[in-house]
């Protein structure tokens, strides 16, 4: 037995109709749309697995949006919710870069013929610029940098 069931008012039927055939959406959204919308018990309502089948999505997700549209209302299932962490925090930003520059221009440690991606990583912690840096951050950095002053 479905512990959320999801009876669809007629105008939130209209709202989800309307929301998958107009606009430009994201996938998931569209996906969220149209769970609430063939789980739907006034109309044909299918069980998780078969919706999940479908959908070529797990059942839990099916329940998870029964769940949000019950407990949450449409609004809820139709827009993402803001993420509690903010995601990574940024390690490299506008300081990082000018010293990450300067340090790709000047001479290298033990006349090296060239920076490596790892020695500028090394130095830049040693410097004490950064905790910590990965090899291939060092190399998005300065790909970023050379492509905005090309």
């Amino acid at each position: 037995m479905k512990r959320y069931r999801v009876r669809l008012t007629p105008e939130d039927k209209t709202t989800l109709q309307t929301f998958v055939h107009t606009g430009v959406r994201s996938v998931q959204a569209l996906v969220r749309a149209r769970i609430l919308l063939l789980a739907d018990e006034q109309g044909e309502a299918r069980n998780d697995a078969s919706l999940a089948h479908t959908l070529a999505i797990s059942a839990k997700t099916v329940e998870e949006n029964r769940r949000r549209y019950v407990e949450d209302g449409l609004q809820a299932v139709l827009n993402r919710r803001p993420r509690k962490d903010k995601g990574v925090p940024v390690k490299v930003d506008g300081r990082v870069e000018a010293q990450l520059t300067r340090l790709a221009c000047s001479q290298t440690p033990n006349d090296e013929p060239f920076w490596t991606l790892s020695m500028l990583g090394d130095h830049l912690v040693q410097l004490g610029v950064v905790d910590s840096i990965s090899r291939e951050t060092v190399r998005k950095t300065l790909k970023k940098i050379a492509s905005s002053h090309t």
